[in-house]
């Protein structure tokens, strides 16, 4: 609620004086409300059933009125009206015997911020239900007006639940030759049709569920077959939507125009269509948006937009080859981008260099691996245009749509928000998720970047030892070191601040403190007659410091831990796009005894192009192919082919995050080399994890 409404307010408050002090405070805060002392019960049943109110406040021992009763005579009389109770004691105990008997809040008396806040939630959140049930009540008011559009249609419409018609107007019962919608409703639509199309119809209406495409009507052709047994060619439109509050489809035949309706359906498509690109055109996808934003909205789905334009259009396209030229690339670049559509995708061509693909069900990692993906397939292109070949890039924004969307405009400027920042940071071939608070990421790097470094100098960091077990009986006791930012009670990983800033000498200061403590760290177990193995991650400002072989010959030295057991990792992503630094780094390692393991392995489209340049020892497989077996339910395959591939190339593998037994079976035949996640051990203060089950 808007700090400029009026607040209605109940007060129950035996102390007068304290009651007006309440008010006062709240007009000096700048919230005008409405108040109204409550002696008794039977002025508040009064109260309740003569105005609309936004607020009760309470003592919580009054005697005039028993908060309790207060809170049931609201209940009973089936009122709105949020209660907050003030309470004289200290500590939780009010709160809880408060939240039991329905107040929304417990705020102790005198502490007026605590309780301007708890007002400012409770009457926003008053608000939204208030919003909520008007919504509904519009909504089927509508349906009721869209219940009397449909029977009064010439059009021949019916809705499909299940392969049951539950619901069909008069104009498709007489299109089938039935004298009454009631002889058609309850009946199965396949029946309808001739024997030799019902298994292609079945299978064609499964996909058009399994879609639940509420975008864009699929076109069916069939041919129907009338209550005399008289063969009908059919063309209908099929759309996934709502009927009675379940998911159903409706099927949709025009009703007959003669000659024009083929022409008017061409000039309808044209109307929508770019003609450099066949994609469809910006007032289109605009609309198409708007409809997925409110399926998204309807529904816990979640979708998602990608805005994508090509990196420095006019250096790389125009004035290489020319306007012409540059339409071929186009053109091109649609193919290229509706080669990589999936079920329910819909791309467009929004501006002279941009692109819009929508997903309508999608999630943030997904969003993020789909731009990944994409991005590399366009680098890894070669273009043809008049009569030249073409090597460009591109980069994208990504929002989500969700409950909270809003409209098309909205998500569009998140979008091209998102893309802004990601070329502003990495100056093309890259993306950006748009994250609601992204306007002050400036501060937030900043504060980030103070914390890193007060827990480097003042020594405010940890180490943790996750154990990596092995499935092949090698008998190594290998732990992957992560260190965490000690804040309070608050253990916070700092890596994913660093890789976020892109600040190359603060993530390599992070990365050789990280060195030297896990070096000394596996001393003194070598000390105890312990041998340990290390997995250290670097980052990628580490990776392209040619200082930091020779750092490392010294710090081995010093420390008395042998070279062959740290073995150094580095992401897919930092290996992809430094290769030659990668090479180079990799061989010096490898040389002093080292080894060298690639994680986040097997995104992108040719996870293995970087392993024909860089030499690695071993490969953790990327976190997703493990939970869509684990947690999704999907077969093994994908993972299995890529452990195989790995172990055909002479490469160890590590499969992380194995939280179920189930998964072993699987990978200990795929010959999997070593598991690492909670299944195993979470990560730990020591290095003591019992390998005897090794």
């Amino acid at each position: 609620m808007s700090s400029d409404n009026t607040i209605r307010l109940l007060l129950i408050n035996d102390n007068p004086a304290e009651a007006q002090r309440l008010v006062s405070m709240l007009q000096n805060a700048g919230r005008p409300n409405r108040a109204q002392h409550v002696a008794s019960e039977a002025a508040l049943t009064k109260l309740l059933q003569e105005h609309t109110w936004d607020l009760l406040i309470a003592t919580e021992l009054s005697k005039q009125v028993a908060a309790a009763n207060a809170i049931r005579t609201i209940s009973k009389l089936q009122k709105d009206v949020p209660t907050i109770l003030l309470s004289e004691r200290e500590g939780s105990q009010p709160a809880v015997e408060g939240l039991k008997i329905g107040a929304r809040d417990v705020v102790t008396v005198d502490e007026d911020q605590h309780l301007l806040l708890v007002i400012q939630r409770e009457l926003t959140a008053l608000e939204e239900r208030r919003k909520s049930r008007l919504n509904d009540r519009r909504y089927h008011a509508t349906l009721k007006r869209t219940r009397e559009l449909l029977d009064s249609s010439k059009d021949a419409i019916a809705y499909v639940s299940d392969g049951l018609i539950v619901y069909a107007n008069d104009s498709f019962a007489e299109r089938f030759g039935f004298k009454d919608r009631d002889d058609v409703e309850y009946q199965p639509l396949i029946d309808m049709l001739t024997e030799g199309e019902q298994p292609d119809a079945r299978e064609f209406l499964r996909q058009c569920a399994i879609s639940n495409n509420e975008v864009e009507a699929r076109e069916w052709r069939f041919t129907a077959r009338t209550v005399s047994g008289t063969p009908l060619p059919t063309r209908a439109e099929v759309l996934s939507t709502v009927y009675e509050e379940e998911r159903c489809l409706q099927v949709r035949i025009a009703a007959s125009s003669g000659n024009t309706e083929e022409l008017e359906a061409q000039l309808s498509e044209a109307k929508f269509r770019d003609a450099a690109t066949g994609l469809y055109n910006r007032q289109r996808f605009v609309q198409l948006l708007d409809n997925a934003i409110q399926s998204a909205a309807g529904s816990q789905r979640t979708g998602g937009l990608m805005y994508i334009e090509i990196d420095r259009f006019e250096e790389s396209v125009q004035q290489i080859v020319g306007v012409a030229g540059a339409d071929d690339l186009h053109k091109k670049f649609a193919e290229l981008l509706q080669s990589s559509m999936r079920r329910g995708d819909v791309t467009a061509r929004y501006g002279e260099q941009s692109y819009c693909l929508l997903m309508p069900e999608t999630t943030p990692d997904s969003a993020e691996s789909r731009a990944r993906e994409l991005l590399q397939k366009v680098a890894d292109t070669i273009f043809e245009a008049a009569g030249k070949t073409l090597h460009i890039t591109a980069s994208t924004g990504i929002s989500l749509l969700s409950e909270t969307s809003g409209n098309a405009d909205k998500v569009l400027e998140q979008a091209t928000k998102a893309h802004s920042q990601a070329v502003t940071k990495d100056n093309g071939n890259t993306f950006a998720l748009f994250e609601p608070d992204s306007e002050t990421q400036g501060d937030t790097d900043t504060y980030h970047r103070a914390r890193v470094t007060q827990a480097l100098e003042a020594g405010n960091l940890k180490l943790l030892f996750q154990p990596i077990l092995s499935l092949q009986g090698s008998g190594e006791k290998i732990y992957e070191v992560l260190v965490r930012l000690v804040d309070g009670k608050e253990q916070l990983a700092p890596m994913a601040f660093l890789e976020a800033l892109g600040d190359a000498g603060l993530s390599s200061k992070m990365d050789r403190w990280v060195i030297l403590a896990a070096m000394k760290a596996a001393a003194a177990q070598t000390a105890k007659g312990q041998d340990v193995s290390l997995l250290l991650h670097l980052t990628g400002a580490s990776l392209k410091d040619p200082s930091l072989p020779a750092w490392l010959g010294v710090a081995f030295k010093a420390s008395k831990v042998a070279p062959k057991v740290v073995t150094f990792q580095l992401r897919a992503e930092d290996i992809n796009s430094n290769l030659h630094a990668a090479r180079d780094f990799a061989k010096q390692i490898q040389d002093m005894g080292c080894r060298i393991a690639v994680c986040q392995f097997g995104t992108g489209l040719s996870p293995f192009k970087a392993l024909e340049h860089v030499k690695v020892d071993i490969a953790k497989i990327d976190a997703s192919f493990v939970r869509e077996v684990q947690d999704e339910g999907e077969d093994s395959e994908a993972l299995v082919k890529l452990v195989g591939q790995l172990k055909d190339i002479d490469t160890k593998v590590i499969v992380p995050h194995v939280e179920q037994a189930s998964m072993l079976p699987t990978l200990w035949q795929s010959g999997t080399d070593y598991i690492q996640g909670y299944y195993v051990q979470p990560p730990a203060d020591e290095m003591d994890f019992d390998f005897s089950l090794d």
